[in-house]
């Protein structure tokens, strides 16, 4: 899977959550077939997962009260 835009402003806390939660410390491919292929437990992931899903909410949350907040909501 290629990675458009790394740039954009969710990417670092969920690189954050991949290097704590399954030790995964950068998205690029190494280049060597099959280096990119890790063992991950399965909590592991489904913690990953669970992070990722709260840092949605969290940010989708502070989104809406600031669309409120300015009147951008109708």
């Amino acid at each position: 899977m290629m990675y458009r835009n790394k740039t954009e402003a969710h990417w670092e806390p969920l690189l954050m959550i991949a290097r704590e939660e399954l030790g995964i410390e950068s998205f690029d491919p190494v280049g060597k077939p099959g280096a990119d292929i890790r063992m991950c437990r399965v909590e592991d992931i489904g913690r990953a997962l669970e992070r990722a899903y709260d840092l949605g909410l969290l940010v989708g949350h502070t989104v809406t009260r600031a669309e409120h907040a300015h009147g951008h909501c109708a």
